[in-house]
């Protein structure tokens, strides 16, 4: 297959929508430190949502663990624990990475709801939250001047019980209150949800469509804000997730949202769900090859789309879903992203097209316009060789890394033929980083 690179074609700047969901853990952090491994991955935004479940034994983020007495009261800086969160999210912080704050509870798959219910008292709640804020931004309770300019409200709510257990109207009204309040507070603070989980099976995807237009009409006819629009995908169609972006564009602006920001706050790809050893840690399960050429493809594919902000689930540790274990040993999902995070080095995007969704190509120069990259993701196509025409760019000190089933972005030897960079693969999943290309 043939792809043309044109170094001498400027398209935008590479944007950087590779957020994830957690930070580095604090629990076991003595023994296990992954600061430097997270920081590697130049995460611009880090959601925080099922933080406590990554860190055992910490109360950390969720409203009912910072405020964990609801009888208190709420306007008593004593009846808030914030010790744990504070060192937490200052980690990430000195990494680079700014903060999305989720409020509510972190998702529960126990037997019975401990925390996932709608607040007795939403205007309590609304007022706890408004301290929390407060906490972060203005430096109440011995707080901090942090900035934090995102604050999404609750986990998905159209997913019942395990995360809410009342009515769709419910979790709206909350929303709008939360909303009207954190405006009224600082109109310069960002607010957002639903965070919405969608099915893995295209042929479900109505509900959460029918939910999504009942919170838009909601408010809109109530004028609440909504800064920041949250959805989730775990797709197991790469189409599907690619052309997410555009389906919900296209609806935020029918309602009138055309100026809110949309935010796919979780994803990740799987092309099956299964609780067998193979895909929770195979090489074709959830952080195995596949799923790592998946991800920069559709990191790659997302920069034309009308995305604000991607974020991973996740960078951490969680149940197997993270790009690295409890002892920082890396999956192949964490040098797919890894790989991304080296492009943004090179962020003057120029002009290079695939034709092939399942092979997605980008490619960028450095601030000086002296050295170009090209990353390059091949999720299990037919091709066995891709022949890069480099327009511009001179591949005489080129350096080439691969990802594949027994490459983990180790160098291998660049193979140029008459002028072209040819570059083979051995396995159905491969991803190449080139670099080095004289401008």
């Amino acid at each position: 297959m043939k792809i043309k690179v044109d170094f001498t074609r400027e398209q935008g700047k590479i944007r950087a929508l590779n957020g994830s969901n957690f930070g580095p853990n604090l629990s076991g952090q003595k023994n296990f430190n992954a600061n430097e491994d997270f920081k590697a991955l130049r995460i611009p935004y880090a959601r925080l949502h099922d933080v406590p479940l990554d860190n055992p034994g910490m109360r950390l983020v969720d409203v009912q663990l910072i405020f964990g007495n609801w009888e208190a009261d709420e306007n008593d800086p004593r009846n808030y624990y914030f010790k744990q969160t504070d060192d937490y999210i200052r980690n990430i912080r000195s990494l680079g990475t700014d903060i999305i704050y989720r409020l509510g509870p972190s998702i529960e798959h126990s037997l019975e709801n401990y925390l996932a219910y709608p607040p007795p008292d939403m205007d309590k709640w609304v007022r706890i939250c408004l301290n929390i804020v407060r906490h972060y931004n203005e430096g109440w309770a011995n707080g901090f001047s942090w900035n934090i300019k995102y604050w999404e409200v609750w986990n998905e709510p159209n997913a019942k019980p395990h995360m809410w257990s009342g009515s769709n109207e419910l979790y709206m009204k909350l929303y709008g209150k939360f909303a009207l309040a954190l405006k009224a507070h600082n109109p310069e603070l960002k607010v957002g949800g639903p965070s919405l989980s969608c099915p893995v099976q295209p042929e479900r995807w109505e509900k959460p469509w029918q939910f999504t237009k009942d919170f838009l009409s909601y408010c809109r006819k109530n004028r609440i804000p909504i800064d920041f629009f949250t959805w989730h995908c775990y797709p197991v169609d790469l189409d599907y997730i690619i052309k997410e972006p555009y389906k919900y564009r296209k609806l935020l602006d029918e309602y009138g949202f055309k100026d809110t920001e949309l935010q796919l706050n979780e994803w990740h790809f799987t092309e099956c769900w299964s609780n067998t050893p193979e895909w929770k840690m195979g090489m074709h399960g959830i952080n195995g090859i596949d799923s790592a050429c998946a991800a920069a493809n559709i990191l790659s594919w997302w920069q034309d789309s009308p995305l604000t902000m991607g974020n991973y689930y996740t960078a951490g540790t969680r149940g197997g879903w993270g790009v690295i274990d409890i002892y920082r040993r890396k999956f192949k999902t964490y040098y797919a992203l890894y790989a991304f995070a080296q492009m943004l080095d090179y962020d003057a995007r120029v002009k290079a097209v695939s034709s092939k969704q399942e092979i997605s190509i980008l490619a960028g120069k450095n601030e000086k316009n002296s050295e170009g990259a090209i990353l390059v993701s091949d999720f299990n196509s037919a091709v066995k060789e891709l022949e890069l025409e480099l327009n511009g760019g001179s591949p005489d000190q080129v350096r080439v890394r691969i990802l594949d089933e027994t490459h983990d972005l180790e160098e291998i030897p660049a193979e140029v033929r008459k002028g072209k960079l040819i570059l083979k693969k051995q396995y159905p999943a491969s991803l190449w980083l080139v670099t080095g290309l004289v401008c």
